[in-house]
């Protein structure tokens, strides 16, 4: 979903149960209208749910010498 249309609906809900409380007399008007501006500030500011960034995996460095294998294989019985 795009971050612009997911903010749209996300005020929207948030617009509903403010006028709604407000209605039912849980909340102020001024509360209602503060918590309201706070939402919008925070939705303009914010990312909602930034896309993860993809790694680039590191170029394969060209191979140094190697070391030999100083230790000798185990004997089996």
């Amino acid at each position: 979903m795009p971050p612009k249309l997911m903010k749209t609906i996300i005020g929207a809900v948030v617009a509903v149960a403010l006028a709604a409380a407000v209605s039912y007399g849980v909340i102020s008007q001024q509360t209602a209208d503060q918590i309201q501006t706070r939402a919008n500030e925070t939705l303009q500011t914010d990312q909602t749910a930034p896309a993860p960034q993809q790694q680039t995996q590191p170029a394969p460095q060209t191979p140094g010498p190697q070391t030999p294998n100083t230790q000798a294989p185990a004997a089996r019985p």
